[in-house]
């Protein structure tokens, strides 16, 4: 026990506390768990006057004079010196830990969205999204914005947007796991002018709560006038809004962008507006939208 030889004493609730008594050196003198009493017992090595005793919590410099040793046991801890808690051996591993996992996460995220910054211009999107709302604004305005589920058009994308590769030729499990070699892989797709590839790594960001990088995406989209800027930008304003489902003005902004994609014919858009259908009680035209965005990429089936 503790007691029988020198002992620090450590708060009472610290009972069974590994710990280390320590040359500066980081030779290990003695080690083991405190007792029952939250003591810990140290031992001398050779005429050494500085010690630390470190903790998973902190670790602290000791100093003891050559006497302190001879003294009872109770008498100990007041003969010696000890210093202000410093970072533990542990927890300078998990900071840095920490430190390379936050740059590891930093550099991910510039992957995903150094190209299309690169493109855009991260001053202008704030003016390309204004102004596809704007776009949007008069679209609603027109005969196709206000034409009800029942007339609703079954559009379809232009060939060459269409034959944008699927992202099943991309790694796209491992990208959305943050895996660098996939990320810069979906990151050269997508410099290469594949849309489907940035609303792949758009998707990445706002699981990654990567809200401003999205907006360079969902600019670049709106900038190429690929009809998923339009959807991308409804799920951009859902996700920064809180938009939690609920019928309002925010629901019906987020499924007017989620029409007008669907009427320029991403299948995506026909998908999840097939959804707000379905959950409005309109399963025909729920149905038919489906039909519409399978026919047009048919991994939405699966």
């Amino acid at each position: 026990m503790a007691a029988d030889g020198p002992y620090l004493q450590l708060e009472a609730r610290l009972v069974e506390e590994p710990y280390q008594w320590l040359l500066p050196d980081g030779t290990v003198v003695r080690e083991g768990l405190s007792d029952e009493a939250a003591r810990v017992a140290v031992a001398p090595m050779g005429d050494r006057e500085d010690y630390l005793l470190e903790m998973l919590w902190g670790r602290f410099p000791v100093t003891v004079p050559a006497r302190c040793w001879q003294l009872p046991a109770v008498q100990f801890e007041s003969c010696v010196t000890m210093g202000p808690r410093e970072d533990s051996a542990w927890q300078r591993e998990q900071a840095e830990a920490s430190g390379r996992e936050e740059a590891e996460r930093q550099q991910i995220r510039e992957t995903r969205v150094a190209w299309a910054s690169e493109r855009v211009g991260t001053k202008r999107v704030p003016r390309i999204l204004e102004a596809a709302l704007a776009e949007h604004w008069r679209w609603l305005a027109t005969d196709a914005g206000r034409a009800d589920p029942d007339a609703f058009s079954c559009g379809r994308l232009k060939p060459a947007v269409a034959a944008a590769p699927s992202q099943e030729t991309l790694p796209r499990r491992a990208m959305r796991d943050g895996e660098p070699d996939a990320v810069a892989a979906y990151a050269q797709a997508a410099r290469d002018g594949n849309w489907r590839a940035a609303a792949g790594l758009f998707d990445a960001m706002l699981e990654d709560e990567d809200f401003e990088s999205a907006q360079v995406i969902v600019a670049w989209l709106l900038k190429r006038e690929i009809p998923a800027g339009y959807n991308k930008l409804g799920t951009l304003l859902a996700a920064t809004t809180g938009y939690d489902g609920a019928a309002g003005d925010g629901g019906a902004l987020l499924e007017g962008l989620r029409r007008h994609a669907a009427w320029r014919g991403d299948p995506a858009a026909q998908m999840e507006l097939a959804d707000l259908l379905e959950d409005a009680g309109d399963e025909a035209n729920a149905a038919r939208l489906r039909e519409c965005a399978i026919a047009q990429n048919p991994a939405l089936a699966r």
